[in-house]
């Protein structure tokens, strides 16, 4: 009797001693697959929210079968601006921002304390021109002129220094960041408007000029090539997909961002936007 308490006694202790020592890697599966959906919760669920303008939806629609054939599942919400695009990812209330080009969203970072970067692979650029629908060249463009330029710091640069490349003004050279203060000729003294670049294109009909980006001009249904002048340096600001800073390295955002490499998804979008965007080969394409 007492060797047989000896052994169950014996054999108790061993169960407890097994039971102690029992790691997360001989979790039964289903526990196992609890734990991961705890600690990242966007892979295990594979529901990717992405905001944009009614423009970056085309890029969305381009990608969207592809993308959900790796696994995923996704929802486009509509904003009526790319300011709201980034803060609602950057709040949270989507997952990817799509249709900004990466200085516009440093800058945005830098007045809204956000934390939002691109992933990579790098997408594309656009372009940024001087239209008119009065006159054929700048020579034409009399005194007091009035020219639209987007009112946002990192376009509006942009936007007078193709001005300042046509001779039309000139501007403060030790000023990285111009702005309309930063002036400092305009011999014919031009009326520069700023304005949400939205709005530039709306207005060619009211103004002798504007500075317009492609992707505005093609959603207008107007011939983004008929420029009389454009930017030299949009191939450095570039466009994909904006995520919060701890995504940037998520399989799921590069997965996104691969699927511009796509031959079909540039097809859709040259396509949408004939005239309009330029795809990456290669990152080193972009001067940081």
């Amino acid at each position: 009797m007492k060797k047989r308490t000896l052994f169950l006694a014996l054999t108790a202790m061993l169960a407890i001693a097994g039971t102690v020592g029992c790691g997360k890697n001989d979790l039964p599966p289903k526990a196992e697959e609890t734990t991961q959906s705890v600690e990242n919760p966007k892979e295990a669920s594979k529901k990717i929210v992405i905001g944009g303008t009614s423009i970056s939806k085309v890029y969305y629609d381009a990608i969207k079968d592809i993308f959900e054939a790796k696994g995923y599942e996704t929802e486009f919400k509509t904003f009526d601006s790319n300011p709201v695009v980034l803060e609602a990812c950057a709040s949270g209330e989507t997952d990817m921002a799509l249709g900004q080009h990466k200085k516009f969203v440093m800058s945005y970072n830098k007045n809204n304390n956000a934390n939002l970067d691109m992933a990579k692979p790098y997408a594309m650029y656009t372009g940024i021109g001087l239209y008119s629908e009065k006159h054929s060249s700048t020579a034409e463009f009399p005194d007091g002129a009035r020219i639209a330029v987007m009112n946002d710091a990192m376009n509006e640069d942009i936007a007078l220094r193709i001005l300042e490349s046509q001779g039309l003004i000139k501007l403060n050279a030790d000023q990285k960041q111009a702005t309309v203060a930063d002036i400092v000729e305009n011999p014919k003294k031009f009326e520069i408007i700023e304005m949400d670049q939205g709005q530039t294109v709306t207005t060619l009909s009211d103004v002798d000029g504007a500075c317009v980006f492609f992707t505005h001009m093609a959603a207008a249904g107007k011939d983004a090539s008929s420029y009389i002048a454009r930017d030299t340096s949009m191939i450095n600001y570039p466009m994909g997909v904006i995520v919060r800073k701890e995504e940037v390295d998520s399989d799921w955002a590069a997965a996104f961002a691969e699927c511009f490499k796509d031959q079909a998804v540039q097809e859709k979008i040259n396509k949408a936007f004939p005239n309009v965007f330029e795809f990456y080969t290669s990152d080193d394409q972009v001067k940081e």
